[in-house]
C-alpha cells in the first residue's frame, strides 16, 4: 500500500510504502527528478497489518498531508509520527470496543420481548410481540374489534416467559402457523378455565385470570 505525493515548493516527493512483509510502514522522501533512492525519514513496525492499514486510513480520514508531515518529521523527529500512529491505534481499538458494546447490547435486546397493543390502520387493532431490539413488531395480528384483540391479549400476557420460544415458532413456521399455535392454546385455557367455573364470562372470559 502506497501513497505518494509531491511537493513542488520543495521539490520532493514524500511516500508513505508498507516494507518487511509489510507490516512495517515507511515515509520516505526523494527529491524530484533524482535517481537516488528515497531516504527514509521515518519507520515503525506495528503488531499487525490491521494496525498498519489504521495508520493508513486515518492519514486518508483526516486528510493529512504527507507533505507537512514529512516536512514535520524532518523538522522535529520521528517521534512525531510514533506519537500519531499511537492516536490512530488508540482511536481505532476504543471504537473496536464501543462497537463489541453495542453488539452485546443489541444482543441483549434480542432477548428481551413485549407484547403490544396499539391502533392500526383503518381504525383496526394490533396485537404483537415486539424485540427491544427491533422496531418492528416479529410477530402481530389484526382484529376490526379491540375486544377480540384484548380477548388474545388476556391469555398471552401471561405468557411472558414463552414469547422467545413463540417468535422462534415463527421464524421456523411462519406468522401464520404461530397464530393458529397461540389461539389453540387461548381456546384450550378458556375451555378449562370455564369448567373450572372461573371463567369471567362474556367475550373475555380470561379477563379475570391469572395465568394459573
Amino acid at each position: 500500500m502506497r501513497l505518494v505525493v509531491a511537493d513542488s515548493e520543495a521539490h520532493a516527493a514524500f511516500q508513505f510504502r508498507s516494507a518487511r512483509g509489510g507490516k512495517t510502514l515507511e515515509l520516505a522522501v526523494q527529491p524530484l527528478g533524482s535517481r537516488a533512492a528515497p531516504a527514509v525519514i521515518w519507520t515503525r513496525r506495528f503488531e499487525s497489518r490491521a494496525d498498519r492499514d489504521v495508520m493508513l486510513a486515518g492519514i486518508a480520514e483526516e486528510e493529512a498531508d504527507p507533505v507537512f508531515l514529512g516536512r514535520l518529521t524532518m523538522a522535529f523527529g520521528a517521534g512525531v509520527m510514533d506519537e500519531l500512529a499511537e492516536t490512530f491505534i488508540a482511536a481505532a481499538v476504543a471504537e473496536q470496543l464501543r462497537s463489541a458494546e453495542r453488539a452485546r447490547e443489541t444482543a441483549r435486546k434480542r432477548l428481551i420481548v413485549h407484547l403490544q397493543r396499539y391502533p392500526g390502520k383503518h381504525g383496526r387493532h394490533v396485537l404483537a410481540l415486539e424485540r427491544l431490539s427491533s422496531e418492528e413488531a416479529d410477530w402481530s395480528i389484526t382484529y376490526d374489534r379491540s375486544i377480540e384483540r384484548d380477548r388474545l391479549c388476556d391469555w398471552m400476557r401471561w405468557q411472558k416467559d414463552r414469547f422467545l420460544e413463540f417468535l422462534d415458532h415463527a421464524a421456523e413456521h411462519g406468522s401464520e402457523a404461530l397464530t393458529r399455535l397461540l389461539l389453540d392454546e387461548m381456546f384450550a385455557t378458556e375451555r378449562r378455565v370455564k369448567k373450572e367455573g372461573r371463567g369471567a364470562g362474556g367475550v373475555r372470559p380470561l379477563r379475570m385470570w391469572r395465568g394459573d
